[in-house]
């Protein structure tokens, strides 16, 4: 009875939704072609009729067909696009009616057994899968059609960001989440490649790995040949129906140490004088700088490897520390493959230097100035810690030049206008309170459950431990804007990985050093 009752209620439900997706269709319909009122909105309807009449006929003409499909959604603007995709999930998704019917059955056949219910199961599944993913599948099999419905998923997750309307959120979900289950399948690890890229390597390759990085973007062919030479690693995934296309990027440094300072890894060791000076925020010239020198910034011990030699010396290969790792197809957005990438590289790196023992991050901390802003503005944190301690507001307070404004007023001001960066002794008072809020943010503030920064949620899901915060890690514009300077290390213990996976995605833990934690106290 209890079924019975649940099912008609579904019944009802969805004849309740045909009956106002109809009203809505029919509306949504004649305003896109009243916008569009052209000769394209009847041809992306014409080629959906044609694409779908027939498209299990032969292996040929699916084929056919779906090379017709690619061809014309690559000629058509964006706009037109837009209009197409709706009409293919408006007209082409799940058949409710249908849905409505085999539930009806169901329940008028509940009472006739078990291979009664089962039948009606894979009926109502059957039912419940949109016409246009069997026109997803067929073009997963033609030449560069998984690449196409990788391109295919970013556009949809562009349309439905920039569309609010209910309906169209609602088909594009559908077009979302149809692509996406196919998508992971197909990029799984096992039809992944793993490939290493040398400067020797074909140059498309080299050109897209450079074109394609995120964290720390490529100068030029000097810079990209130092990142793929001597003491360092880029490896990238590249799927079997898209040979030549990195999926996912991870650069590799190879170090004695773990390193503290993206500026060493980089070979960029000086302070960038000339980028600051140049923004008009920050910069009057280069007397702001006269108190800093290369002795106020952490560099990486890999500045004491031989870097123009071809060859290396294994005995110097202690840590590898991941300083960037990039996943180029906006079409793959939540299929998690960093993971696997890291776990694969870190399998090739201890064969080949059996003696590594040390894997760690050296990551970006994005939205931590956003966010301190925010409370700044807030005159505090959502957990009720506070900004500054009397400590650290006494020692602002003795920068007459900072004028007699409060002293999270001052605080305030330093952080947008980088003015600390140019003074070396308040460079060190800052760097107590910036270390401190910097720690709170890693480590305490959540969105459902899990840490609120991107970067820090993924390397603590893979299992990763919060090991260390850097300061002065990466003194580019970018490393000011970002995180006032701070990177962090996220350290991977092998032995514990999985571990402190399951405790943080099931327990919600961070796992995190004492040094971290220690900064999170009130200073002394």
């Amino acid at each position: 009875m209890a079924l019975a009752f649940c099912s008609k209620k579904i019944v009802t439900g969805l004849k309740l939704v045909i009956n106002a997706s109809q009203r809505q269709s029919a509306s949504q319909l004649d305003m896109l072609t009243y916008l569009i009122n052209g000769k394209k909105v009847h041809s992306g309807n014409n080629i959906l009729q044609t694409t779908f009449s027939d498209i299990n006929a032969n292996l040929l003409t699916s084929e056919e067909k779906c090379s017709n499909f690619i061809r014309y959604y690559k000629t058509i603007s964006p706009d037109e696009q837009e209009i197409l995709l709706c009409n293919l999930a408006r007209n082409y998704g799940i058949d409710t009616q249908n849905v409505v019917a085999v539930l009806n059955a169901a329940l008028s056949g509940q009472d006739r057994g078990q291979m009664q219910i089962l039948a009606s199961s894979e009926r109502m599944r059957q039912a419940l899968k949109p016409k246009f993913k069997l026109l997803f599948s067929h073009i997963g099999k033609v030449k560069d059609g998984v690449k196409f419905l990788v391109d295919l998923r970013a556009d949809v997750l562009k349309f439905r960001q920039k569309d609010q309307t209910e309906l169209n959120g609602v088909l594009y979900q559908e077009l979302n989440t149809a692509l996406r289950d196919l998508l992971l399948l197909w990029f799984t690890v096992g039809l992944l490649n793993l490939e290493r890229i040398t400067w020797t390597a074909s140059c498309d390759l080299v050109e897209k790995v450079s074109m394609y990085e995120a964290v720390h973007k490529v100068k030029n062919w000097e810079d990209i040949k130092r990142r793929v030479g001597p003491y360092r690693r880029c490896y990238i995934f590249t799927h079997s129906s898209m040979p030549r296309e990195p999926v996912v990027v991870l650069h590799t440094a190879l170090t004695q140490e773990i390193s503290s300072s993206i500026q060493g890894i980089l070979r960029n060791v000086r302070l960038r004088y000339s980028s600051i000076a140049d923004d008009q925020t920050i910069g009057k010239g280069l007397e702001y700088f006269s108190g800093l020198d290369e002795k106020n910034v952490r560099q990486s011990d890999s500045d004491n490897m031989n870097f123009n030699s071809d060859t290396e010396d294994p005995e110097l290969v202690k840590a590898a520390i991941f300083y960037s790792i990039t996943s180029t197809q906006k079409g793959l957005q939540g299929i998690d493959l960093g993971y696997y990438l890291i776990k694969s590289v870190v399998s090739k790196l201890k064969s080949e230097f059996p003696d590594l023992s040390q894997f760690s991050s050296l990551s970006p901390i994005p939205g931590f100035r956003d966010w301190l802003l925010l409370n700044l503005n807030r005159r505090g944190s959502e957990a009720g810690d506070p900004i500054l301690y009397p400590s650290e507001m006494e020692a602002l307070a003795r920068y007459k030049w900072l004028g007699s404004s409060p002293p999270l007023d001052k605080f305030k001001h330093l952080i947008v206008s980088h003015e600390w960066y140019r003074d070396k002794e308040l460079m060190q008072v800052m760097k107590v309170p910036l270390m401190r809020l910097c720690a709170q943010y890693l480590y305490k503030q959540k969105r459902r459950n899990l840490a609120l920064n991107p970067v820090a949620n993924f390397h603590l899901g893979n299992g990763a431990v919060l090991w260390r915060i850097n300061f002065l890690a990466d003194t580019s514009l970018n490393g000011l804007n970002r995180s006032c300077t701070m990177m962090v290390n996220y350290r991977y213990y092998l032995e514990n990985a999985d571990a402190n996976s399951r405790n943080y995605l099931e327990n919600f833990q961070i796992n995190a050093s004492s040094d971290v934690l220690d900064l999170l106290k009130e200073p002394k």
